[in-house]
């Protein structure tokens, strides 16, 4: 009905679905063309045209927001530590670049914050930030700040896998967009009652389940959610995607992703020129 309010509304106006538009989201920066969750990788996206960088949340020991993926330092970093148990100034002289190639050596695991002062200078690109593992609304409450202390909070959508998670991101900051993160058949259950709860404005899922159960997004959109999911990086997945109604595709290849998208699912028309 005219002026009812969808989920996806809570969505920044830039964010906010696009029909005939797939959102180029790279995952942890263009992971294909750096290492990832460095700033060199931000640097890549932002060059690749992404329209949103997804990014990982830990706690380091001394109670500081990290960017870093696995809870262990060691596949990017060499470092043999949990993230829980390091202090962020070790992380941060770690060299977290070296493993992807020499060309990165020195590279290094960048704070929340030094990541949102970046994004204050990349007024462009928006941000999925996913906060790894549980979160209360004490640890949620930093990096909130941190986001608004930047002018990022109009750009950024807030997500997590943990139902308390998200739960601390709504009590924290009601105004801030927040999406659900799904990644088995089981967790489709009771669903959109869960969003509902969670004040969601989107649901990302993991690419095979809205390929799998074709159904998935085509539901959550009428529902008036956002779907982005991941982590897709060949064509056909893209276009799998695509077909079952997506409004963005969380990618590790966001140059290839935006090049398919301009030739292939949404041609621009042939300018005729005398």
């Amino acid at each position: 009905m005219p002026g009812t309010s969808r989920p996806s509304d809570r969505l920044p106006e830039s964010l906010r679905p696009e029909p005939g538009r797939i959102r180029t989201i790279a995952h942890r920066g263009d992971s294909s063309s750096a290492p990832e969750n460095t700033i060199p990788a931000f640097d890549a996206a932002v060059a690749a045209g992404s329209d949103l960088i997804e990014i990982d949340v830990r706690i380091a020991s001394d109670g500081v927001p990290v960017i870093m993926h696995d809870r262990s330092a060691l596949r990017t970093t060499g470092l043999d530590a949990e993230v829980a148990l390091t202090s962020s100034t070790t992380l941060g002289i770690a060299d977290a670049g070296s493993w992807f190639a020499a060309g990165f050596a020195g590279a290094r695991v960048p704070t929340f914050d030094e990541v949102a002062e970046w994004g204050a200078a990349h007024p462009d690109v928006g941000w999925l930030v996913e906060f790894k593992g549980s979160w209360t609304a004490g640890q949620m409450a930093g990096p909130v700040a941190t986001l608004r202390h930047h002018g990022m909070a109009g750009r950024t959508i807030l997500q997590g896998f943990e139902t308390e998670t998200v739960e601390a991101a709504r009590d924290v900051a009601p105004d801030l967009p927040r999406a659900l993160l799904v990644h088995r058949p089981e967790h489709l259950h009771g669903l959109q009652d869960r969003l509902e709860e969670l004040g969601a404005a989107g649901c990302n899922p993991i690419g095979q389940l809205p390929i799998e159960m074709p159904g998935l997004a085509t539901q959550l959109r009428e529902a008036g959610y956002s779907v982005y999911p991941w982590t897709l990086d060949e064509p056909d997945e893209w276009g799998a995607a695509g077909v079952a109604g997506v409004d963005g595709v969380i990618t590790n290849r966001p140059g290839p992703f935006r090049t398919w998208h301009n030739l292939r699912w949404n041609p621009r028309p042939v300018e005729l020129t005398a």
